[in-house]
């Protein structure tokens, strides 16, 4: 790997797509919203502790094996979280970038909460938007990441320039949500995190590679707990949750070109969540993100722009 390949991958570590940054249904039990839908759930008397650096995967070693078979048949050469892992690292370290997700996730099978993601690159400055709405829920989150420093505005309501502003270092904002901003993937996919089963509990094609029609289909059913580790922490951060989530399965789909250029990724998780009021709901959701190599067409945001509207699908 060259010198400046070496020096993104210590930056992005493993990429993490809020995506990079998708709150759910938990949110819809927040306190105070009148939500009689949600059962009262006894919290969690414990808390699944892991060391995450001991799941994560070897990145140089995946690195390494993509440039030996790059040009060649990649799916015979690496494994499904090695091509995902490289696929991620590879977006990382373009200069600009943009991605859109459209999700929605349902508690009880009752309440609908619609996602919307948005992240732009921009020659080391990182842009990330997060909007999550229900009928008892709003969520209206802008995050920037540059040099050492993440600024977050989070609030309730379009006006983003009016929220809060917030400044921390990388490392406070990872530890609080399991992630930078510049990270692509908050996933943990690696050999320790990959379920092999033949029949899933997400109901989605078993853990494999796909090769079809010039693109790479890469399904991997994850750990509900070793694949979610970092995840949980956001979502625990962001929800005011009285523990981390409770995952049944998480499931994602990563699509690229013959070359691991990354070209969407669809997500598909269920799970328990419970307040801090005791308040819980059993969630299932889906997010679909597609990747841009190339610059946003709206430019870098600020604080209080406008982005252009959501498509109803990606």
């Amino acid at each position: 790997m060259s010198t400046q390949a070496q020096e993104k991958t210590k930056r992005w570590n493993v990429k993490a797509f809020k995506w990079p940054s998708i709150i759910l249904a938990a949110l819809l039990i927040g306190g105070g919203t009148g939500f009689t839908v949600a059962t009262t759930l006894k919290p969690p008397s414990y808390q699944f502790i892991a060391d995450t650096d001991a799941y994560e995967p070897d990145l140089q070693t995946a690195y390494a094996k993509y440039e030996a078979a790059k040009g060649g048949a990649l799916e015979t050469k690496m494994t499904v979280d090695e091509m995902i892992n490289v696929a991620f690292m590879k977006f990382g370290m373009e200069e600009e970038t943009w991605s859109r997700g459209v999700g929605i996730a349902k508690a009880m099978g009752l309440v609908d909460q619609n996602i919307w993601t948005t992240t732009v690159a921009d020659h080391g400055r990182y842009f990330e938007e997060s909007i999550s709405l229900s009928s008892f829920v709003k969520i209206y989150d802008r995050m920037f990441e540059e040099g050492e420093t993440i600024t977050t505005y989070w609030g309730d309501n379009p006006d983003f320039g009016s929220h809060p502003k917030k400044e921390m270092s990388r490392d406070e904002y990872k530890e609080a949500m399991g992630r930078y901003v510049s990270e692509a993937l908050v996933f943990v996919v690696s050999d320790k995190t990959l379920v092999n089963d033949e029949s899933p509990a997400s109901g989605r094609p078993k853990t494999g590679i796909i090769k079809e029609n010039g693109r790479f289909v890469l399904e991997a059913e994850l750990s509900p707990k070793l694949g979610t580790i970092r995840y949980k922490k956001q979502m625990k951060t962001i929800s005011d949750l009285a523990s981390q989530p409770s995952f049944n399965y998480c499931h994602i789909t990563v699509t690229t070109d013959e070359d691991l250029n990354l070209i969407r990724m669809d997500t598909y998780e269920s799970y328990t969540a419970v307040t801090k009021m005791g308040l819980g709901s059993g969630v299932a959701g889906s997010l679909s993100t597609a990747y841009y190599h190339e610059p946003a067409p709206f430019g870098f945001p600020e604080p209080g722009s406008t982005l252009p509207d959501y498509p109803e699908s990606i």
